[in-house]
This record gives structure tokens, sequence and C-alpha cells, in this order.
């Protein structure tokens, strides 16, 4: 009698099972997204996509921040508009992590790249390329970038690369990355509109300072402890306690750390905010053909550098989530080649519009961690970003030193691969000593992309292994060090 009943139980449980199963195959959305194979249910993604826009929503904030000190190349012009980037922020993650959903079908969204952002603004447009010559390098950089992706230049560069020089030159970025968030909180002096190595104003910057330390040790605490937005969390708390101070508190010191935090300034005006995004790429389109732009080495230079970080940071997001979700699947899954061409296709949109690079964000991994394994959860990350932008006189409330804070988190997790160097060989070495040296004590990435490629070739000849150079690195070489040549010249005038 209890056989026959259990066996009823089951057999319904199956049932119910079968036609779960077959309600997933037949629904059309399910089907496209291949729910089935993946296993995975709508729920899932669901939970997946609102995981991952709440890992990278700081970028709303941040990248502003960070562009809106990009000088024009015009004297007297002011800077990039921050109304203006926020929108292109939002709208450029909105087209490219939809567009990846229904192209590529895989959980990865898209956003501007953090430290190809700071590289924007202090390394292109501060070099004399203004903001309008950086947006114009990023469009040609990422076009660069799109024809590596789809032709066999692609495994070309991947196997002239050894993967220490790789890593070197992400912790280097780290530590830049870094640099200006602690810079962005006030811990250094500035002088010509750049940090420099010496403490800063404590008296007048110590309410930036603080808070800044609390939400970047509070995003390290509730990373370490597996919460899915760490950086979210912290930036609304730090933002909480910024109006609080900035608008109770009358001192010199609050109203320099806290100025955009005051409740005073909360205001919902959208023609500021359309009028803003209109006004950054009308300058930029009007002086495309600028003979300052296209005369300056360091213009060249950044195209290939932007579009050979731009290339590895995105091999690498993509490989690490595709290896997450066979983790979880416990079956192989292949991430389709159209992902990295949308990554290199993107950062020409977001350059046209206003933005720095957009790259695939890493930070999709904390989706795929809580269920997401396909391009549905992106539907809803990017919808989720269409949704915030009518916020945006909160996100833009955000102080610089709670901006600077999720900058120095970001660029401390980048840095945590120094570990994977291969420090005990020479050409490893001597690249990641002078590469990382050069590109923070300069405040310049390209820089130390530029020492990291030299000094790795130098490694290998003074060992005797020459013949272990390859062509394209002594290609890039040759290149480095012509840009060093005109770069001199142009100091000189």
């Amino acid at each position: 009698m209890n056989n026959s009943l259990d066996q009823e139980i089951e057999f319904e449980v199956k049932s119910k099972a079968q036609k779960e199963e077959t309600k997933i195959s037949n629904n059309p959305i399910a089907r496209f997204f291949k729910f089935n194979d993946l296993q995975t249910t709508f729920k899932k993604e669901i939970i997946g996509g609102v995981s991952t826009f709440l890992a990278m929503v700081y970028i709303l904030s941040v990248e502003p921040n960070i562009l809106k000190s990009s000088p024009s190349i015009i004297e007297g012009k002011s800077n990039m508009n921050f109304d203006g980037i926020f929108l292109a922020t939002a709208l450029v993650v909105f087209l490219a992590t939809m567009t990846q959903a229904l192209w590529s079908r895989a959980p990865i969204a898209l956003a501007p790249s953090m430290g190809l952002n700071a590289m924007f603004t202090y390394n292109v447009a501060g070099a004399g390329l203004g903001f309008e010559g950086a947006m114009l390098c990023v469009m040609l950089s990422s076009a660069f970038f799109t024809l590596i992706a789809i032709t066999p230049v692609r495994r070309i560069i991947v196997g002239c690369m050894p993967e220490s020089l790789k890593l070197i030159i992400g912790v280097g970025v780290g530590f830049f990355i870094a640099y200006v968030g602690f810079n962005s909180m006030g811990f250094f002096k500035v002088e010509g509109g750049l940090p420099v190595a010496e403490m800063g104003h404590i008296l007048t910057y110590y309410p930036a300072m603080i808070i800044g330390l609390i939400v970047l040790i509070g995003s390290i605490i509730l990373y370490k402890k597996g919460n899915i937005a760490p950086i979210a969390i912290m930036m609304l708390c730090g933002l909480v306690l910024s109006v609080i101070l900035g608008s109770t508190l009358k001192s010199e010191a609050f109203e320099k750390s806290f100025g955009s935090a005051n409740i005073k300034n909360l205001k919902w005006d959208f023609i500021a905010l359309f009028n803003g995004f209109g006004s950054n790429i009308k300058n930029a389109y009007n002086q495309m053909g600028n003979n300052e732009i296209w005369s300056n080495p360091t213009f060249y230079l950044s195209i290939v550098i932007l579009a050979m970080l731009n290339f590895f940071d995105a091999t690498a997001t993509i490989t690490t989530i595709a290896k997450q979700v066979e983790v979880i699947n416990n079956k192989e899954y292949k991430i389709p080649n159209s992902a990295l061409i949308l990554d290199a296709a993107s950062g020409v949109v977001g350059g046209g519009i206003g933005t720095s690079h957009v790259a695939s964000f890493i930070e999709s991994a904390v989706g795929v961690s809580q269920g997401a394994k396909s391009g549905f959860a992106n539907i809803i990350t990017a919808l989720l970003f269409l949704i915030a932008i009518p916020l945006y006189p909160i996100f833009k409330m955000v102080p610089s030193c709670v901006t600077g804070a999720a900058a120095a988190f970001i660029g401390v997790l980048m840095i945590n691969s120094i570990r994977e160097i291969e420090w005990e060989k020479p050409e490893f070495a001597l690249a990641g000593v002078f590469g990382i040296l050069f590109m923070i004590t300069t405040f310049n990435i390209a820089n130390g992309v530029a020492f990291a490629f030299i000094f790795y070739t130098v490694g290998l000849i003074s060992t005797g292994r020459t013949k272990e150079v390859s062509i394209t690195v002594w290609v890039l070489d040759v290149a480095f060090i012509i840009y060093f040549i005109g770069l001199a010249f142009i100091q000189i005038n």
C-alpha cells in the first residue's frame, strides 16, 4: 500500500516537473535564450540581472565624476559637462547591454571601463587633446579594436603577449585607479590640476578623507563577506552621511568636502540633462578637424594603448564569465565571439555620445553567481539603467570622496593579481617595476605600458634570449620610442 502511494507521489512530482519543463520549452522567450540547455529559469535570470545592476550601478556616479575634470581643447571653454556624461553613460550601458542580450545572448553587461575613464581624463584630454580629442580617440581606438576582434590579428596579439606582461599592465592600471581614488578623497596635494606625491590639506579635507575611508573599508569588509553589491551599499551610506553633514555643517572643510551633497542642490532639471548631453557631442564634433589633435603624437599612441588595454580587459572578462558558467552548469559553455566584437564596437558608440571606452564588466560575475546564465539577465540589467535616468539628481549629489572610494576599491581588486606575476624572471621583474613605477609617478597609463614593454625586451636581451622577442613586441617598442621623441619636441615647443 505504502509503495503504491509512494509511486503515485513520485509520478505526480515527475509530471509536474515535466509540465514545468514543457512550459519553459514552449515559451518563445525561453527558447530564444536557451533556458533548457542552460538549466535556468525566469526567476534565476531576473535575480541575476538585478544583482549585476546593483554591482555596477556605481558607474553612474563614478564615470561623470572622473570625466567632468576633462578640459576642453579650446582655451576658455568649460570642462566636459557632468549632466551630459551621466545621460551618455546610462544610455550606452542600456544600448550595449541590451544588444548583448539579443545578439550574443550572454550574461555579460557592458559599461564605461574603470581605468580607461581615468586615462581619458588625465592622459588624453589632459595631455592637450581636450575631451573633444579624447572622444575622437575613443571612437578610433574602438574601431581599431573591432578590426582586431573580427580578424586573425586577435590570435597574433594574444600569442605574442606573455600572461605575466598582461598582468603587469592590469596591476599598473589598478595602482593608477587607486591613486585617482585617493586623490578624489582629498589625500594628495594637487598642482596644475594633477595630484603630487604629497599629503593634501588635512584640515581642509579631513571630512572627505574620513567618509572616503569609511566607504572604502566598508566595501572591502562587505566584499570579503560575499555581499553582492558592496560598492553600491557603501556608496549609498556615504551619500546619506555626506548629505547630512553637507546640509547641516557650514564650515569651510565640510563645504569643500560635501559641496555637491547639500540638499539644496537637489534639482530635477531634465532640460540641463539633455542640454549637457548635446553640448558635449556638439563641442566634440566641431573640433574633429582641429590640427592640435591630429598633430599630437599622444593622440596616435593613445589609440593603440586604449585598443590594447580594452582588448585584454575584454578577453579576460569574457573568459572569466564563461568559466564561471561552466563551473555552475558542470559542462562546457562557450561565449560567442560576437560578445568580443560587441565589446569593441560599443566603444565607437560610447565615444560618439560622450563616454570613455565601453567594456564588458567583470561585475557581471556577480549576476552569474546569483543565477544569471543567459542574455535575459542582461535585459533586466539594461532596463534598470534606463529607469535610473530620472534619478540623476541623486547620482549628481554623490561627492567626489565617495566616488573616489569606489575607484580605490576597484583599484585594490585589480592589484590583487600582482601575486600571479612571475617576478623570479628578469624580464617580468624589470617590466613590472618600471611599468608600474612610471604609470604612477608620471600619472600616465600610456607611459607605464611603454616602459613595461621596453624593459620586458631589455630583460630578454640581457639574459641572451633576444629570439624570444616577437615581431609585434619589437614594433610596439619602436612605436613607444618614437612617441617619447615626439613628446620631447612637444615639450620644447
